[in-house]
């Protein structure tokens, strides 16, 4: 190994340690108030070198992001995409579900980086990448959506209302996959066959 490639190696693991420090905080009740200080101090290292990495603590923020998304997308692009639409549509949701339970983190940190004023926070480069996130997002859903509707199994709709209806539903099951089953003795499972099933039909062709 060359001396350039270990300090590749040894960037790539500091700015590791540095995710996985800020991750960490984030399951702490006072999570909206971590700075940057707190973030060097659990990964043990100088603050100077957060910003060697980051420029901002959104921006660490916003590569968490793009990084659980990113493998969350990797795995329903796995999904045999050529079986009936509502159940490739019903395997898509439960990636999504299954992803996100036993994570108040990621929970968190979806719903800090989704407010309306981070990806003007966030910077150019992080914004870009938030937003081809969405369009890789897009590429899965799209074509189901249309096979749906040229194949009669979907209500015949606007493309943009039913990726709104399929959006609205993910994120409520970000809801309801937190305090909110508890608080209404709702089984965490039984709440996620209500959320997608309401969805599916919502969309489908009676």
């Amino acid at each position: 190994m060359t001396i350039l490639e270990r300090k590749e190696r040894e960037f790539k693991r500091r700015e590791e340690d540095i995710l996985a420090a800020a991750l960490s905080l984030f399951t702490r009740d006072d999570w909206q108030a971590v700075t940057i200080d707190q973030i060097a101090a659990k990964a043990e290292i100088g603050k100077g070198t957060i910003y060697k990495h980051f420029a901002s603590k959104d921006e660490i923020y916003a590569r968490l992001v793009t990084e659980f998304f990113g493998d969350m997308l990797e795995k329903m692009k796995a999904v045999d995409a050529t079986g009936p639409v509502l159940e490739v549509l019903a395997a898509v949701m439960r990636i999504f579900w299954d992803s996100f339970q036993g994570r108040p983190d990621y929970r968190r940190l979806e719903s800090y980086c989704r407010r309306e004023d981070f990806r003007h926070q966030v910077g150019d480069k992080m914004g870009a990448e938030l937003d081809a996130l969405d369009e890789r997002f897009m590429s899965v859903l799209d074509p189901l959506v249309r096979r749906g509707l040229a194949d009669g199994t979907l209500e015949p709709r606007p493309v943009e209302a039913i990726h709104f209806a399929l959006h609205a539903a993910m994120i409520g099951l970000l809801e309801v996959s937190g305090n909110q089953c508890a608080a209404k003795g709702l089984p965490p499972e039984e709440a996620f066959r209500i959320v997608r099933d309401f969805t599916l039909r919502g969309i489908s062709k009676r």
